[in-house]
């Protein structure tokens, strides 16, 4: 068989060319440590890369909702403590105050703690995080308790809790609203502890009054109120607590997600640096053989120098 120099030239120079698009190729992965760095590098693999991409987007999203949750729920949990600790110097206030031969002063005196405590619970009953309101349901961006003329306190939240999603399909509340917090009628009317027919905060003004007046008749019953919703307060806590605890398993889970998906799209699209290393420097090799093969055949004289 004849061959032609056109076309041995030319075979030359494609099996040069396609030297050196695999040199520039391996180098291009060695340096971005990426296996595909366009589409057309492996058309299959590249819609594997999307779906991980797209599952560890899905991943982080579900991580900052749950950091986003555990801002939320350890403030309030801690306001909730205070409001408990709180309670219970009222407890012992109101204890105090039953028992018999307290001076005028005395009294004015537990009335002002009664007093003090209740101003320490409305403070923590508008407590916010990052412009969030933690007492003040789905409204989370409407201060929750407001006090009007005569000390009257009025909630203007909602009564469903801020729910988030902390996993596909599992909305959870991670607020509690104040109106069930401090036994303010809901939206249909009902309050939390049906027992007690009055909010915490004028529970606390009736307690204070009837100190300062010395009105002991009223005082045992006020302090079965202030149990009951003592009590609410605890319990309200602890339902708190349940919820941090399953938002930090779910925040494990998400962030076990995130390992697999990363390792998923590691296999997918990074490169493997050793061995891509290896197969670079195999490849200049080849290419400067051939350049150098090349150069030497291109020195022989053509048939037609040699007048055949």
């Amino acid at each position: 068989m004849r061959i032609s120099t056109r076309g041995y030239n030319s075979d030359v120079k494609n099996a040069l060319s396609r030297a050196q698009q695999d040199l520039r190729r391996l180098s291009r992965q060695m340096s971005t440590g990426k296996r595909l760095t366009r589409p057309s590098d492996d058309p299959v693999a590249v819609g594997a890369i999307i779906n991980a991409r797209a599952d560890l987007a899905n991943v982080l999203n579900r991580q900052k909702t749950l950091q986003r949750a555990m801002r939320l729920i350890g403030p309030a949990d801690g306001a909730l403590d205070n409001i408990a600790g709180a309670l219970r110097q009222v407890r012992d206030v109101v204890l105090g105050a039953i028992q018999p031969g307290m001076t005028d002063a005395a009294r004015l005196s537990q009335a002002e703690i009664v007093r003090s405590c209740r101003a320490r619970i409305f403070d923590e009953a508008n407590i916010s995080v990052h412009g969030d309101f933690l007492f003040t349901g789905k409204l989370s961006q409407t201060r929750p308790f407001e006090e009007g003329a005569g000390g009257v306190v009025s909630y203007t939240g909602d009564s469903s809790g801020l729910e988030l999603w902390v996993a596909p399909g599992r909305p959870l509340d991670v607020t509690i609203p104040g109106d069930r917090l401090f036994n303010f009628p809901d939206a249909g009317g009902v309050r939390a502890v049906p027992s007690v027919d009055t909010d915490l905060f004028t529970l606390l003004d009736d307690i204070a009054t009837a100190i300062e007046s010395g009105d002991d008749g009223a005082l045992p019953g006020l302090a079965e109120d202030l149990d009951a919703l003592y009590g609410h307060v605890v319990e309200e806590r602890a339902v708190l607590g349940t919820r941090a605890k399953r938002i930090e398993d779910a925040r494990e889970s998400a962030m076990d997600a995130e390992v697999l998906a990363r390792e998923i799209l590691a296999d997918t699209e990074d490169v493997d640096i050793a061995a891509t290393a290896i197969e670079l420097q195999h490849q200049q090799l080849c290419y400067q053989a051939a350049l150098a093969a090349t150069a030497k055949l291109a020195q022989l004289p053509t048939l037609f120098e040699l007048t055949w």
